[in-house]
């Protein structure tokens, strides 16, 4: 009979840890919100905003977010493979970007400051990136 007391203690814990976030607060925080890449407080054309929702992050843009010179997305939505102390790996679904193995690019979003964070890759060195992308107030 204690058979059934332990699997609703099972059964319990595994309910927590599916609406777990993976996600810490402050790291949430920091990069929630509408970015863009100049460095100006007010958003300008084109504009982009970060949100969590469960084991994903959408970067959702005013018009369009370009992903080569040919493909354009409204929304991107990565899953989130792993968070380290200050970045975030994730994998953009439909990813058409390969690395040098030739498997599809796998992200690394790295906050830089509270208003200001920028991309690299698990291919590329640990201290490279993108250009910046600051935090910025839509009127």
């Amino acid at each position: 009979m204690k058979i059934i007391p332990a699997f609703f203690v099972i059964l319990l814990l595994c309910s927590a840890c599916s609406s777990y976030s993976p996600i810490n607060q402050e790291m949430q925080t920091k990069l929630q919100g509408s970015w863009q890449s100049t460095n100006s407080p007010v958003c300008e054309a084109n504009f982009h905003t970060i949100a969590f929702k469960n084991k994903t992050l959408e970067i959702s843009y005013d018009e369009q977010g370009y992903i080569s010179e040919t493909e354009a997305r409204k929304t991107f939505v990565y899953t989130i493979l792993s968070t380290e102390k200050n970045l975030i790996r994730v994998q953009l679904e439909n990813e058409t970007r390969l690395d040098k193995k030739g498997k599809p690019v796998v992200w690394h979003l790295k906050p830089l400051r509270n208003d200001k964070y920028c991309w690299g890759r698990d291919d590329w060195p640990d201290l490279a990136c993108t250009a910046s992308r600051y935090k910025c107030t839509v009127k």
